[in-house]
């Protein structure tokens, strides 16, 4: 019987090929969304699978909240409870404290990464599952100065060379032994540390956050209860441990709160200081929401379309009712049409979906279907269960409309035969689906123009013939000076960030004379050539001297708003005054810089200091004449590279303008949106052929009688076509403000704005207009077109 019900259904796909076609392409395309979804979602599920006894393992999170009202919640808690818990608690087995501030650039050999780490304690690795590759993790971070590091960040450091004992110094002079050498894990987890110091290594520099109780945001504390049922008891000790330090700071309450380690990732609630990027699932929840919002307005076009092409089929559906055909079986021939649509919809949805999981149009920085991704046996049989459910739900409301008609009724008189009565359903799913189609489009046009105004603005430094160049420090002096002697190259620099792109800088509190006023300085290490070299303007006083830092630093560089937090409007005033960069160093302004993007034009201009300290540096900059050749330096500068001894290391460069250009084409995002705008113009569009379809066939007798009493096409085609074109124009009054709104909250996450007018939102409406046109007036052309002896030989 059911054999019977898909053959039935391959003949009836065959035998009307434009109107299948149509189907499969709507439901494909809605289809691609789910799978992408399907895809994040698994990949979502996935966090933090390998640890053992995860279900006995929680973290303790903290929520203060201020004499204000405000609160906070916060996944990050501070480094003493750690020794209070494990010292006052008999509920738990196991206690781990992570301060992850092990951060920056490592040295090894020659070779120097920037690196990060954090200190912890050696129970870190009895609680958790990583695995060790050499050596022994229960015993590795027992020793003060020890190190365990991740299997990728051994071999960036040692190469094939064995590990073990090697010696790993810090910028800051702190000296490590590896003792052991992780596993890969096995799957994704939010602790995103490359290596793992021991805890007792921080009794030498004892920082301020080790005693400090209210130092929220220092570390993270995990703790493997001994049971179940110990959580109630740790709960009353965390409790009596914040009632402590809320008599101790009266007017700010704070409380600690278990979150048991299966809720991290995903994560119920959104939390500050988080560690690692796991999903939370307000986020997948509304993935998911946009997937099913739009294979919902697919199954509706569906749904709309198979019911009026109905009409055609009415006397078919009549003879089998005669000769014998119960409702449940007109039912299931329906619902088996719907069903072999919707796995040839999941066919050309696997088709798209593997071509963008292959080449990644939209993945740039941010992965929208993550790069670990590779077919399985669950994604099948999800993708599968996923077109049977397509099918079903939009299958099961014309197959019930389909299986309802009267067989002598219908055979009397089918092709007048009213279906679903008044449109106003209909109309009204029109209506959203173009106003959806109008607010998407608007906002990818906003997004577009922003981007693109924020490339083409003066970042303030300079960007044409400036290539850059990681370094390893040891070689920086070796490498400047072959590189400034190859031909083309006019000038050479040495510096810890490259201008425009993401700021990898430093940054601390300083001020001026109290610190009481501090603000927040970003900083960076630079030679004496970084400023002509970037062609930055200065405005008050001058450069570092090539001697300014053989001994110790004590000048520095500021911009504009650093001389306005320092209390200075005028620059000149502000030169030879103190800067207060830490409690231990003071550097006098020599010079004032204007303004420059060095975090690029999408973020205002914060203080930010240019120290001299070319040791420090990690990229080389390197100007070039304009008609040098870029392939060929780019050869030249990686014979130099092998020659100074630094050929193990990874070989990065990069022309400023050229990353200048990707970081503001976000060509990824766009893509995505562009293809979720195609996709709600094409559904929105299939949609309104379903009803003008209906339409014409429901006014056939209509359309014949004007047409006799001496109606011309072009009145019909008025006739018909005006109530679509309103519904049109509906959508438009809706969206236009609605989506001009949304690109106005946008820009405002933007120091630099383009001018988005309202004028550029009608143009976006009169777009899909046009596209609305184009598919009312050829159907409508057709239908006034007709012969009006065919409709009366009908009737």
């Amino acid at each position: 019987m059911i054999k019977s019900y898909f053959r039935s259904a391959l003949r009836t796909i065959t035998r009307n090929k434009l109107s299948s076609f149509i189907h499969v392409f709507g439901l494909g395309l809605a289809m691609t969304v789910g799978l992408m979804i399907m895809i994040r979602l698994q990949d979502d599920l996935s966090w933090d699978q390998f640890h053992p006894n995860s279900q006995l393992i929680y973290r303790i999170t903290t929520e203060v909240k201020k004499a204000d009202g405000t609160v906070y919640q916060m996944a990050s808690s501070p480094i003493p409870l750690h020794a209070d818990i494990t010292q006052h608690s008999s509920q738990i087995k196991a206690a781990v404290n992570i301060y992850p501030v092990l951060n920056g650039l490592i040295q090894s050999d020659g070779r120097e990464f920037n690196i990060n780490g954090a200190y912890t304690d050696p129970s870190f690795f009895t609680v958790f599952g990583f695995e060790p590759e050499k050596g022994n993790i229960t015993t590795a971070l027992q020793q003060p100065n020890s190190i365990v590091l991740t299997r990728s960040t051994a071999e960036k450091l040692f190469g094939n060379a064995e590990p073990l004992g090697k010696l790993i110094s810090t910028v800051s002079g702190q000296t490590f032994t590896v003792t052991a050498v992780l596993k890969e894990p096995p799957g994704k987890t939010h602790f995103p540390f490359e290596a793992y110091a021991s805890m007792s290594s921080l009794s030498a520099t004892n920082p301020i956050e080790l005693s400090n109780w209210f130092a929220f945001q220092s570390s993270y504390n995990y703790v493997l209860l001994k049971d179940a049922s110990a959580a109630a008891s740790f709960r009353q000790h965390l409790n009596s441990t914040a009632a402590m330090l809320n008599r101790q700071q009266p007017g700010m309450h704070v409380a600690f709160h278990l979150q048991s380690f299966n809720d991290i990732t995903p994560s119920q609630d959104r939390l500050l200081n988080e560690m690692g990027g796991a999903s939370s699932w307000s986020k997948m929840l509304t993935e998911c929401g946009v997937a099913l919002l739009i294979l919902l307005a697919a199954c509706f076009n569906y749904t709309n379309l198979t019911i009026a092409r109905a009409l055609k089929k009415a006397k078919e559906i009549g003879i089998r009712k005669i000769i014998g055909a119960s409702r449940a079986q007109v039912f299931l021939q329906c619902i088996a049409e719907a069903m072999l649509l919707s796995l040839l919809a999941l066919l050309f949805a696997w088709l798209i979906v593997s071509f963008l999981v292959r080449y990644a149009p939209f993945n740039d920085g941010y992965e929208f279907i993550p790069s670990s991704f590779s077919y399985n046996s669950v994604i099948i049989v999800c993708s599968l269960a996923f077109a049977i459910f397509t099918g079903l739900l939009a299958g099961a409301s014309p197959a019930w409309l389909l299986s309802s008609f009267t067989p002598l009724k219908v055979l009397r008189n089918f092709a007048s035969l009213k279906i679903i009565g008044k449109a106003g359903l209909q109309k009204t799913l029109i209506v959203f689906q173009y106003s959806l189609s109008l607010v998407m489009i608007i906002f990818l046009v906003t997004f577009y123009r922003q981007f693109d105004h924020m490339a083409k603005l003066d970042p303030g430094f300079r960007l044409k013939d400036v290539v850059s160049i990681s370094t390893s420090g040891n070689n920086n002096l070796v490498l400047q000076k072959e590189i400034s002697s190859l031909s083309g190259i006019t000038a050479v620099s040495l510096s810890t960030a490259n201008p425009g792109a993401q700021f990898r800088g430093a940054a601390g509190n300083a001020w001026h004379h109290e610190k009481q006023s501090s603000f927040t300085l970003k900083y960076i290490y630079a030679d004496a050539d970084f400023i002509p070299l970037m062609q930055l303007k200065i405005l008050a006083g001058k450069n570092f001297t090539p001697s300014a830092g053989n001994d110790i630093e004590t000048v520095v560089v500021i911009n504009e708003q650093a001389a306005k937090a320092m209390g200075f409007q005028d620059p000149d005033a502000a030169i030879g005054q103190p800067l207060h960069v830490n409690d231990s160093l003071r550097l006098n302004v020599c010079g004032v810089i204007k303004d420059f993007y060095f975090e690029g034009t999408g973020r205002a201009v914060t203080p930010l200091a240019l120290r001299f300290n070319p040791g420090s540096a990690n990229t080389l900059f390197a100007v070039a004449s304009p008609k040098t050749n870029r392939q060929q330096l780019k050869a030249a500068v990686e014979a130099v590279w092998k020659k100074t001894g630094v050929a193990s290391q990874p070989f990065r460069i990069n022309w400023l303008d050229e990353e200048y250009t990707r970081n503001y084409s976000q060509g990824a995002t766009i893509s995505l949106l562009a293809y979720l705008c195609f996709i709600a113009v094409v559904i929105a569009t299939l949609g309104l052929l379903g009803i003008v379809i209906h339409t014409i066939e429901t006014r056939k007798k209509e359309i014949t009688i004007r047409k006799i009493i001496g109606a011309d096409r072009k009145q019909l085609i008025s006739i018909l076509s005006s109530g679509f074109v309103r519904l049109l124009f509906i959508a438009g009054l809706i969206a236009m403000p609605l989506g001009y709104m949304l690109g106005y909250m946008f820009l405002f996450n933007f120091a630099e704005r383009v001018n988005f007018g309202f004028l550029n939102v009608v143009f976006c409406f009169l777009f899909l207009l046009g596209a609305g046109l184009f598919t009312i007036i050829p159907q409508t052309w057709a239908a006034a077109g007709s012969d009006p002896v065919e409709g009366l030989r009908s009737e």
